[in-house]
């Protein structure tokens, strides 16, 4: 167990650095460039860029406790600070962890509604990946894609979605979902500098490891952050499971794959609400997860756990120090 360093009442300058279950939808027949607001297109605006700050914000009343966990982060939602930070600025691999940031950019490009058609963009979807199981005869709304994300993890879904806001993007509705979902990338590691992160660069949408796919506790506070305040994101991550009827008929059960949500895991907390696990194995282990207490949302970020479960073991923890000191 690894020993926690804490910075009570101060600021931390920030510097750059160098998962987890079936579903599909029906192709775009439309040639048309999109339209060029978000109002138009009933999505989200993108945020405004800006100078991120330099600086945390950091409790006088730190959390004193140890974690499993290599890096980690926990934070006070009302109060705008960190409880908690561990391995802060060194590099982490977020796994299916991305996927709340694939969601939170796709979202500003396509509607909810939409129906999405897979198609070689599933090409992409690596070796031993976890799957919402979308098919190219089943048809989707985005929602939906971003729904099989979230609770059984599906890196098809990722893939799926990203390629439907790439074309959008590319103002081009008809290029391969492969192409696509590059042009989407490009466009999501902008839309994570315009929001303040500072060490990440990003890949892929699923979060598949991959040497250039990185980021810091840091940043994913900040995703995480964005995270909590969607309602489309914290809809399904609090859910634990649900029977799906897609837009084509087609019919499938989707599992969330967080186990502090679930009361017959042995891990379950009744203060959980959410949000997200990660696993890219070989020992890195991640979990976001969000918890009421009191009226008040805290964000417990666990990343590079060597073992699986170790993640909830810590979740528990942060939860329970948490209740101790109301």
């Amino acid at each position: 167990m690894s020993a926690l360093i804490l910075f009570s009442g101060c600021t931390l300058s920030r510097r750059p650095v160098g998962d987890e279950s079936q579903s599909q939808t029906v192709k775009e027949k439309e040639t048309k460039a999109p339209p060029e607001t978000a109002a138009e297109t009933g999505t989200e605006a993108p945020p405004e860029t800006k100078e991120p700050e330099d600086e945390l914000r950091f409790s006088k009343e730190p959390l004193e406790l140890e974690l499993n966990a290599t890096q980690a982060f926990v934070y006070d939602t009302s109060r705008e600070e960190f409880l908690l930070l561990k391995g802060q600025s060194e590099p982490l691999y977020p796994a299916s962890t991305t996927k709340l940031l694939t969601i939170l950019y796709a979202m500003t490009l396509v509607a909810p509604d939409e129906l999405i058609t897979p198609g070689d963009e599933l090409s992409l979807v690596g070796e031993f990946s976890t799957y919402a199981y979308v098919r190219p005869n089943h048809t989707l709304t985005a929602e939906m894609l971003a729904e099989g994300m979230l609770l059984p993890s599906g890196n098809d879904a990722a893939h799926v979605l990203a390629a439907a806001a790439g074309r959008k993007l590319a103002g081009d509705s008809e290029m391969n979902g492969v192409d696509a979902v590059g042009v989407f990338m490009e466009g999501m590691n902008k839309y994570a500098a315009a929001i303040g992160m500072k060490g990440s660069h990003f890949v892929t949408p699923d979060g598949y490891p991959h040497d250039d796919h990185y980021t810091t506790a840091e940043d994913m506070a900040i995703v995480a952050s964005m995270a909590v305040k969607n309602s489309l994101i914290m809809k399904y991550a609090r859910m634990l499971r649900d029977d799906v009827v897609y837009a084509s008929g087609h019919t499938n059960t989707w599992v969330n794959t967080n186990k502090l949500l679930d009361p017959y895991s042995g891990f379950y907390s009744p203060y959980a609400t959410g949000l997200k696990t990660g696993s890219v194995g070989d020992g890195n282990y991640a979990l976001i997860a969000t918890a009421d207490i009191e009226g008040v949302t805290y964000i417990i970020g666990l990343f590079t756990e060597e073992v699986p479960n170790n993640r909830y073991v810590d979740a528990l923890a942060v939860i329970k120090a948490l209740e101790d000191r109301l």
